[in-house]
């Protein structure tokens, strides 16, 4: 327990044996539960999950945004943590996320991985993308998130109502961060993660999930436009986003991000993120 409140890690995995050990090898202890939503592996995943003491969900049914919401259906904390299960996302810094999430009275908390710590972490085709679909966001919806794609969520389980996603593909990312972002009775924010080479074998494809994104987000723009007037949806304009700071982050304004910019690629998304 986290502060005298349950805390729950759900983990969606396809193939994700190596990725897991190194969750588990560096969990908090302060972590009460584990699901680990198995979506159809053919290697030890589960195995090694029950090894760690984790409940092991089966769902056969492919799909990013299923396995996270079957794990939710079953998870029992009062917090709700999710992360990938290629180890790229550090539970190493959960304790900073609860932290900063009690301190400011946020209840909805994403992790953002820019600028990227470690370049090498992700592939500049998925750097460029990401910068490209939260620039969209942004502009799109009228906040300030840096990190619309970052796959690690942290949230209070009485708000899941409220802000409940059921999208079953990739789309789950982006449109769980708009429900909260553009719910005014949702405190949200982003704070700073350091983002680390994935374990084990590539799952993302970058045709199909890509262009699978982009009707995602066409379709809820579509239907956020016709549904505004009636959610009374108010901009977000003063939401603020996230920088380093003595291993996590502070809310600071977006612009102060050019103090972080290193190396070519930091240039261009810094460039994407202020258009």
């Amino acid at each position: 327990m986290y502060n005298s409140k349950k805390i729950s890690l759900i983990i969606p995995c396809l193939n994700e044996k190596k990725g897991l050990s190194e969750i588990f090898s560096q969990k908090p202890c302060f972590i009460d539960e584990v699901v680990v939503v198995d979506n159809g592996s053919t290697d030890e995943t589960a195995d090694v999950a029950r090894a760690y003491g984790a409940t092991v969900v089966s769902l056969f049914e492919k799909g990013y945004g299923g396995a996270h919401q079957a794990g939710i259906r079953v998870a029992k904390g009062d917090i709700i943590i999710l992360i990938d299960g290629d180890a790229t996302y550090p539970v190493t810094e959960i304790e900073a996320l609860l932290s900063y999430m009690e301190k400011e009275g946020v209840d909805f908390l994403t992790g953002c991985r820019f600028p990227l710590k470690n370049k090498k972490a992700m592939p500049v085709y998925k750097q460029l993308s990401n910068g490209l679909f939260s620039w969209f966001l942004r502009k799109s919806f009228a906040i300030e998130l840096v990190d619309a794609m970052t796959g690690m969520f942290v949230f209070k389980r009485n708000f899941w109502p409220i802000i409940k996603c059921t999208n079953k593909g990739m789309g789950f990312s982006f449109e769980l961060k708009l429900n909260a972002w553009l719910n005014p009775n949702v405190k949200s924010a982003e704070l700073y993660i350091e983002y680390r080479p994935r374990l084990g074998e590539v799952k993302f494809r970058a045709a199909y999930d890509g262009l699978k994104t982009v009707y995602d987000i066409a379709t809820f723009f579509c239907y956020y436009k016709k549904k505004k007037d009636v959610l009374s949806v108010e901009p977000l304009s003063t939401t603020t986003t996230s920088s380093m700071k003595s291993g996590f982050c502070e809310k600071i304004s977006l612009k102060p991000l050019s103090s972080l910019r290193h190396g070519i690629m930091s240039d261009i998304l810094f460039e994407l993120y202020i258009m």
